[in-house]
Parts: structure tokens; C-alpha cells; sequence
């Protein structure tokens, strides 16, 4: 008889041993999901702010016969336009931010359109554009900025960009 009750004190010091370490392991992979959760987050947040910027300043510099980029208004909204003139039609592509997407627009300059028609590129929180007394174009999206400096018409200087610390 002793056998059978140092037998059962035996498995329930052995359970109780079990369920501490099963608690502290399910412990430790919750905080693990927490950590990777807000780490992810964050790092969704921070690319969509780099893709929009990205996308912006390759939208620039691929139009290397662009006449012209600059910032202007589109209904009421800050934007950016990079014009161009093809078969003696004057295009416009604008980029904008509305309803809480970065849009762009492709169109004959001479149109006025909705904020609406423009295709949806990226889902972003902000967005702003800055043009500078000397031409330079200072884009802002999120918490990130980016510094665009396009090429004049007829120039072979290069276009760059260049973080700016905000």
C-alpha cells in the first residue's frame, strides 16, 4: 500500500511539474505573437510609406521628355504634375492623394476631372508635395521624405533622390 501512495504522490508532483512548464511555454509563445504582431505592423506601415515614394520618384524619372514637373492644385488638393507633350497634345499625369489612397491620373491637360477617376496606386496615410524657389520638389509621405530634384528640359544633369530628414 505504501507503494501505490508514493506512487501516486510521484505522478502528481510530475504533473504539476508538466503543467508549470506547459504554462510557461504557451507564456512565451503568446509574448513571441504579441512582439512579431507589432513588428510586423510597424514594418507594413514604414514599406507602404517607401513604395509610395519609390513609386513617385520613378514615376518622375522615367518621363525624362517631361517639359515640365511641378506642384499644383487638383481640385482643391495638393499635386503632383509631370506634363508632357506628345503629337502636339499637351498630357498631363497627376498624382494626388485622395480618400486616403495615393491616385494617379493620365489625361489630355486641357480636362478637368474628378479626384474619383484617378487610378488607386497605394493606400497611405498622407501625402504632400513642396516645391522649392529653385525648382527642387520636396515629396512627404507618412514620416517619410524624399527630395526630387528633376531634370530641366533639353539638360543632361541626372535626377536624384535623396532622403530628407524630417
Amino acid at each position: 500500500m505504501k507503494t501505490a501512495r508514493g506512487e501516486q504522490v510521484g505522478s502528481a508532483a510530475a504533473l504539476m511539474v508538466f503543467c508549470v512548464f506547459a504554462m510557461l511555454a504557451f507564456s512565451v509563445i503568446m509574448l513571441g505573437a504579441i512582439a512579431y504582431k507589432n513588428i510586423a505592423g510597424t514594418s507594413r506601415e514604414g514599406a507602404a510609406e517607401r513604395t509610395c515614394l519609390s513609386y513617385i520618384w520613378t514615376s518622375v524619372k522615367n518621363r525624362d521628355g517631361a517639359e515640365n514637373t511641378f506642384v499644383g492644385d487638383f481640385n482643391g488638393l495638393p499635386a503632383l504634375y509631370i506634363e508632357e507633350t506628345l503629337n502636339d497634345t499637351v498630357y498631363h499625369m497627376v498624382i494626388y492623394h485622395y480618400d486616403g489612397w495615393v491616385r494617379e491620373l493620365y489625361a489630355y491637360a486641357a480636362y478637368e476631372f474628378d479626384p474619383e477617376a484617378g487610378s488607386r496606386i497605394i493606400e497611405v496615410d498622407t501625402l504632400s508635395f513642396e516645391q522649392l524657389d529653385d525648382g527642387n520638389i520636396i515629396i512627404s509621405c507618412g514620416e517619410l521624405s524624399v527630395f526630387i530634384a528633376p531634370r530641366l528640359p533639353g539638360s543632361f544633369g541626372s535626377r536624384y533622390m535623396k532622403e530628407v530628414m524630417t
